[in-house]
């Protein structure tokens, strides 16, 4: 078993990363304390769904290094074959869940394709999941079947589904209306809070981000990196980047995109 020790959850440094020859983003440098929830921030095409597939090691980095609980995990492989299931789960924009299989036959997939447990023990964890994310009562249903917050709430039981430490939302509140957004901000709360776990988000959508996130980082396409870090609340007011403040308040986001086009 791989140690878990350490304050920091996940740990980037000098990180480069595109695809084949072209750069994204370069000379990243940033880390996700345990127990808090981590937002990656910025523009349409800034390279957030790009760096999301770095972190969770569906793509291998350019350079640099991506460390979880400080293994090297850079390309997407941790020591001694160690499952990665059991350290990080991801939810996707629109849940991802296979159209043929009931929701519960989503989430028992990744316990049968990851342990050897009895089927007994694999359908208790399946409704012990869907429990945690209020879905107890449409384990039998299809995923064409339920609404898209469902949906998504049935993608994070999946994610969930080995007890992961560390969870990663890309775009988790997209096309959901308020009442819905706001439910799974508490959710995401609850998750840490009463769980323990450790959240990094891709988004958007600023109300979820002061609602719920401990700290951002703010990702820029013309220079392709960082340019802001910090707690949302405060850098809505006080960054030192026009910019980033012009973002954070939603006020005059046409300029706040012809200011990043022209960096």
């Amino acid at each position: 078993m791989l140690a878990l020790d350490g304050e920091n959850v996940l740990q980037v440094s000098d990180l480069t990363i595109g695809y084949g020859e072209k750069i994204v983003l370069e000379n990243l440098n940033f880390s996700v304390r345990r127990g808090e929830i981590f937002a990656i921030m910025g523009g349409s095409g800034c390279g957030k769904s790009t760096l999301l597939k770095h972190l969770t090691g569906i793509l291998p980095v350019m350079s640099g290094t991506v460390k979880l609980f400080e293994h090297d995990f850079s390309r997407g492989e941790l020591p001694g074959g160690e499952s990665i299931a059991g350290l990080l789960g991801v939810t996707y924009q629109g849940g991802a869940l296979l159209g043929s299989l009931t929701l519960a036959e989503n989430v028992a997939l990744v316990l049968e394709e990851n342990t050897r447990w009895s089927r007994r023990k694999i359908m208790t964890t399946v409704q012990e999941k869907l429990a945690q994310v209020d879905l107890a009562e449409f384990a039998d249903y299809y995923p064409a079947e339920i609404s898209g917050g469902m949906k998504k709430r049935a993608g994070l039981a999946r994610a969930l589904a080995m007890d992961p430490p560390l969870l990663f939302f890309d775009e988790p509140s997209a096309g959901l209306d308020p009442i819905s957004s706001a439910e799974l901000d508490r959710l995401i709360l609850r998750l840490r809070n009463d769980f323990g776990r450790t959240i990094v988000i891709v988004t958007h959508e600023l109300e979820s981000v002061f609602a719920i996130a401990d700290r951002v980082i703010m990702l820029d396409k013309a220079s392709r990196t960082i340019i802001a870090e910090g707690d949302p609340r405060v850098l809505r007011s006080q960054s030192d980047d026009p910019w980033v403040r012009e973002f954070l308040n939603r006020s005059n986001l046409v300029f706040g995109a012809q200011a990043s086009a022209e960096r």
